[in-house]
């Protein structure tokens, strides 16, 4: 008995369910299915398995942080390893997670995210540490979307290898990352407004470019080529999404014309500037062309 129980929270019928389940069947003694809207006919061959245990979670749950360690508590075995149903647990990781039990007490592991059908290897993709193997009571989640867990005793970071990391099939094509964004944006607005985040589009957008510039200049996106330049975007878009679900839940109170304009300008302009120094800093492109083609586009928007 290798005294491991596995949580896996399941909502529809995801693609990968099986290849998940079937990487763990020699590893955990126990599997628990979260149920947040599991289809009936994949309920009914999960029943089949008879180291699979099915909770029904009676409420709605936008991410799976917010069950998460109520799930944990459940758990028979001392070890716990938490899966999402599109991650693959490979043999060496397998191993690797054998050799830490008695000697630590929670391991980060590398994950490698599969994004449009190709593997994203920068713009902070790749090696996307999670903290997923641990002994029960050693990790808790806060109640945030995409939070890391808070953490105790002995750690163990597994090197950023390719054979040891989890395969996570993240997002099929962009009708999946739309359709998960417009979701996770919506419960991160209400998160917001119950902290009183400004409701301000220059909080918004400025957190919109930190995230633009810091995957695909700092963290290298420009390296995984459109497939970076696209997802960059796509995550400088989604705090946009954001700031828009706040004035939707305040019923778009009134923004002056003039703040809206003074925020849209000190944003191309923070965005000339730090696209001209980081694409120097990366010897990107000669950098007066560079500047003059940002400073041409900026003004026929003006």
């Amino acid at each position: 008995m290798s005294n491991i129980t596995a949580i896996i929270v399941v909502k529809g019928n995801p693609e990968h369910l099986g290849e998940t389940l079937d990487s763990i069947k020699t590893f955990a003694d126990e599997i628990l299915i979260g149920d947040i809207g599991i289809d009936k006919k994949v309920l009914d061959e999960l029943r089949i398995t008879s180291i699979i245990r099915i909770i029904e979670v009676k409420r709605e749950v936008a991410y799976v942080e917010l069950v998460r360690d109520e799930l944990q508590k459940q758990a028979t075995h001392e070890y716990v390893l938490v899966l999402d149903p599109d991650e693959i647990v490979p043999q060496k990781l397998i191993f690797a997670l054998r050799k830490s039990m008695g000697e630590y007490d929670y391991v980060k592991i590398p994950r490698k995210n599969i994004i449009f059908g190709k593997w994203i290897q920068h713009s902070r993709w790749w090696p996307d540490y999670q903290v997923r193997f641990f002994k029960k009571g050693a990790v808790s989640w806060p109640k945030i979307i995409h939070a890391q867990p808070a953490t105790s005793g002995k750690e163990l970071i597994l090197e950023a290898n390719e054979e040891m990391a989890l395969i996570h099939y993240n997002y099929k094509d962009l009708n999946e990352y739309l359709s998960k964004a417009s979701r996770y944006a919506a419960a991160e607005a209400a998160e917001d407004i119950v902290k009183g985040e400004p409701a301000t589009f220059k909080f918004y957008s400025k957190k919109a470019l930190s995230e633009f510039v810091s995957r695909y200049f700092a963290h290298d996106g420009y390296k995984d080529g459109m497939h970076g330049f696209t997802l960059a975007f796509l995550q400088m878009m989604y705090y946009f999404l954001v700031y828009f679900y706040v004035l939707e839940e305040r019923k778009f109170e009134k923004v002056s014309d003039e703040n809206i304009l003074k925020g849209l300008i000190q944003f191309f302009s923070s965005a000339l500037y730090e696209t001209t120094h980081w694409s120097k800093q990366k010897g990107l492109v000669k950098i007066s062309l560079l500047k003059s083609k940002l400073q041409n586009a900026i003004h026929k928007l003006s």
